[in-house]
C-alpha cells in the first residue's frame, strides 16, 4: 500500500491508449490519505483500518465503476515514492491535499505525462476523498500522437472501522523506488 500512487501512475502507463479505469490499480491505488508523497506524514488523526468505497469516473463525470477496500493509515509513517513523480501536498487533522507530476517512457521517443491532484476531508471516523489523474502523451515517436490524453476522477468515501493496530505499524515499511519493487518479485 506505501506505493500507491506509483504505482496508479506506473499501471496507467502501461495501458497505452486506453483510459484508466477500475482495474486492480485504480480505485484502491488512487490517493487514499496514506498515499500523500513528498515526505508528509499521516497525523494521529488519521490513523486507524478504513474500510473505503471508490466511485471511478472518466472526466467529466462518466460513471466506470465502484470498488472496495481496506486500508490501514500508521499515525507518523511517510510515504517517499519514485523519484520520477515529483508530489508536493500537506495534512492537518482534518484535510489533506496532493499535486503529483511526472512522466514515464511508454516507448521510443514516446513519453506519458501525468499529472495527479487530489483533496480530501475528514469529519471524526469518515472522509471524502476526490482525486483526478490526467495523462497525455508526447514524443516523435511512430504512433505517439495516436495515444488519446485521459481524464480519471476517482471519488474515496472512508469509515474508520478499527484503531491502528499497533503491532502493524510498529514496523515502517522500508523505501524503495518501483524499480527496486519490481526487482525483487522477479
Amino acid at each position: 500500500m506505501k506505493l500507491l500512487v506509483t504505482a496508479l501512475l506506473l499501471s496507467a502507463s502501461i495501458l497505452g491508449a486506453r483510459t484508466v479505469n477500475a482495474a486492480p490499480f485504480s480505485a484502491e491505488a488512487l490517493l487514499h490519505p496514506v498515499g500523500m508523497a513528498g515526505g508528509i506524514s499521516v497525523p494521529v488523526e488519521w490513523s486507524g483500518v478504513w474500510s473505503i468505497q471508490d466511485s471511478t469516473y472518466d472526466c467529466p463525470n462518466v460513471f466506470k465503476s465502484t470498488s472496495t477496500s481496506v486500508d490501514t493509515l500508521c499515525t507518523g509513517h511517510g510515504f517517499e515514492g519514485d523519484p520520477t513523480f515529483v508530489c508536493t501536498g500537506s495534512a492537518t487533522a482534518t484535510t489533506f491535499t496532493q499535486t503529483c507530476d511526472g512522466s514515464f517512457n511508454v516507448f521510443q521517443d514516446c513519453d506519458a505525462v501525468f499529472h495527479l491532484e487530489s483533496h480530501g476531508t475528514r469529519t471524526a471516523d469518515s472522509y471524502f476523498a476526490v482525486s483526478t489523474i490526467t495523462v497525455t502523451y508526447t514524443g516523435t515517436g511512430t504512433g505517439c500522437n495516436l495515444l488519446p490524453p485521459s481524464c480519471t476522477q476517482v471519488n474515496a468515501r472512508g469509515t474508520r472501522i478499527a484503531p491502528e493496530p499497533a503491532s502493524y505499524c510498529a514496523s515502517p515499511v522500508r523505501q524503495s523506488t518501483w524499480g527496486e519493487m519490481k526487482a525483487m518479485y522477479r
